[in-house]
């Protein structure tokens, strides 16, 4: 099944929908002629969850103007739109936009235009900061949101989503982890690289949560995690500060996690030993630095690897942001 799709002109519609994923992105990096622009927002009305991406270094891209040709357009990225300089032609979308992708540009942009749409479930923004709290609020049905570089708490300090179940931090900072518990509903929380964030001990205040991913986080040990009782899945990647035997003791105290993945990490091998009897974990996936103490860790846990990202989130009716 095809997720991603180039098109350019002269766009075969036909051809296009064969194979194609509900969820599919299907993208271009040159303006197309007008019957083509035509041709794909027919195909798109016709195939709402598939995303529209405009990325590249065209100019009059950036300008937006081929939106005209969208009006019932329902899922749009602009992420590596260039010179991308004015939200405001987002307008000529309608507001039942559901789903909108703001990579970085050349300049950082006012977020204002975007709070027009007033039915986002799923929103990812890059550095920009400024109307990021007016669009949030214009918003409250948001169910998934990703941001990036960002000083979260301080530019979206008083967030109240109450149906946000995905939530992603990237490459930002989070300098009070007590944000995180104004959103009870999070069923899947990504950190990475969040600078300021040394404490995890908030996690646990999370009772929906069931899926945690920890990326390159300032953290030397993980907390007890044992009134996490939804908790199925953690995924930890270069969390190159855990290094005592000790320092996921905590995390093998959830009592229903059932998949796991420690990867470009400098653990010992016991500090997998919680893990040997642990009642519901069926999946481990682990990366030491070295083949020998792979195969030490394989021996101990005597587990399958884990789920693909995609199996696992289907499986669970589960929606990942990233």
């Amino acid at each position: 099944m095809k997720g991603l799709v180039e098109v350019s002109s002269s766009v075969d519609v036909r051809r296009l929908g064969v194979g194609l994923r509900d969820d599919a992105v299907v993208q271009f990096c040159r303006p197309l002629a007008e019957p083509d622009y035509g041709a794909l927002a027919a195909f798109l009305t016709d195939h709402p969850t598939v995303t529209l991406r405009v990325y590249g270094s065209d100019e009059d891209l950036a300008a937006l103007r081929f939106l005209r040709w969208f009006p019932r357009l329902r899922r749009l990225s602009v992420a590596g739109l260039y010179h991308l300089a004015d939200l405001a032609p987002l307008q000529q979308l309608s507001p039942d936009v559901e789903a909108f992708d703001l990579g970085e540009s050349r300049k950082l942009l006012d977020l204002t235009p975007v709070a027009a749409f007033r039915g986002l479930r799923r929103l990812r923004v890059v550095a920009h900061r400024r109307g990021l709290a007016d669009l949030l609020a214009a918003n409250p049905g948001l169910q998934g949101l990703a941001l990036w570089r960002l000083p979260v708490d301080r530019v979206v300090p008083d967030v109240v989503l109450p149906r946000l179940q995905s939530l992603a931090l990237t490459l930002g900072s989070l300098t009070a982890a007590e944000w995180l518990t104004r959103i009870s509903t999070l069923r899947c929380l990504a950190l990475r690289t969040v600078r300021k964030l040394t404490d995890l001990a908030v996690v646990a205040r999370l009772p929906a949560l069931q899926w945690l991913w920890l990326d390159a986080l300032p953290v030397d040990r993980l907390p007890d995690l044992s009134s996490c009782a939804a908790l199925l899945r953690v995924d930890c990647t270069a969390m190159r500060h855990l290094r005592h035997p000790a320092a996921v003791r905590g995390l093998a105290a959830a009592p229903r996690l059932q998949d796991l993945t420690i990867t470009e990490s400098l653990l010992p091998v016991e500090a997998f030993t919680p893990f040997v009897d642990h009642p519901t974990l069926e999946h481990i996936g682990v990366g030491l630095g070295s083949e020998r103490r792979n195969r030490e860790a394989g021996r101990l846990l005597a587990r399958t690897p884990p789920r693909s990202d995609t199996a696992f989130a289907a499986a669970h009716g589960l929606l990942r942001m990233l």
